[in-house]
């Protein structure tokens, strides 16, 4: 079962916002459209296959009526008050058989649901999303997308949007690095690097390889980034490295953090 980092969830009050800030920085973002049926809408900035999708609320009412998809419930549980970094999504071209996997180990899951966008010109995109319910850690587990376009028409419907640079890793702030990395690494079967330090973050760190952009997840063992966000947002999602050899860069944006390394 072949499995790829898809996209960064960024809860955010204004997608339109985030084009424009991230251009500041050089960047590209893009509309992305509606969900109708969800009452949200997105910007997309996308790095090849991989994106962070900004995500925002333009039906309060119907948002708030989801309740079988868990990151519609959780964006709207979460906005306006908290901005910022809420889950990953993991790309796949066989969901069922992922959702078999889970079930044989008891595990209890949603979906998979079908779900579309319809994008500024009429255009309607069309996946498969597959939830994890049961979760024994105090941040959601990934979800599981399978688009309706194969990779290589993805890829060219993105043209001249793309960032021409990788994303490097996706950092997780957490009280235990071995344990999380352990259990992400056994579901979703992901290679496991050895512990490392990360000076720079005072933490302890295990990171999982993943095609599209590898997961560090962060313990602290001194006062440092990483123990701010677990004292003052909780565990979760809170850095994001993209490499660029020509520009070192560090900023603060909408909640979430990002460096250019």
């Amino acid at each position: 079962m072949k499995l790829s980092f898809d996209h960064l969830v960024h809860i955010v009050n204004r997608p339109e916002e985030a084009i424009e800030d991230f251009a500041t920085i050089g960047l590209k973002a893009i509309p992305g459209g509606k969900h109708e049926n969800w009452g949200t809408y997105n910007a997309l900035c996308y790095f090849d296959l991989s994106y962070i999708e900004f995500l925002g609320i333009f039906d309060r009412v119907k948002a708030e009526k989801v309740n079988e998809n868990d990151l519609v419930v959780q964006t709207a549980t979460l906005l306006p008050e908290k901005e910022g970094f809420s889950r990953i999504a993991f790309r796949t071209n066989d969901i069922r058989a992922f959702a078999d996997s889970f079930r044989k180990k008891g595990i209890e899951t949603v979906g998979p649901i079908k779900a579309d966008r319809k994008k500024e010109d009429g255009t309607l995109i069309q996946w498969e999303m597959l939830f994890i319910r049961e979760n024994p850690l105090s941040f959601p587990f990934p979800f599981i997308i399978q688009w309706q376009e194969n990779d290589v028409t993805r890829k060219n419907s993105v043209g001249v949007n793309n960032n021409l640079l990788p994303l490097k890793e996706l950092v997780f702030a957490v009280e235990d690095h071995e344990n999380v990395a352990e259990k992400w690494s056994e579901l979703f079967h992901l290679p496991k690097k050895d512990t490392y330090k990360d000076k720079k973050l005072k933490a302890n760190c295990t990171q999982l390889q993943v095609e599209g952009c590898n997961l560090v997840f962060a313990s602290p063992y001194a006062d440092g980034e990483i123990a701010r966000v677990i004292e003052t947002k909780g565990e979760g999602p809170c850095l994001l490295r993209i490499s660029n050899s020509n520009i070192v860069l560090e900023k603060e944006m909408f909640g979430g953090h990002f460096q250019f390394v």
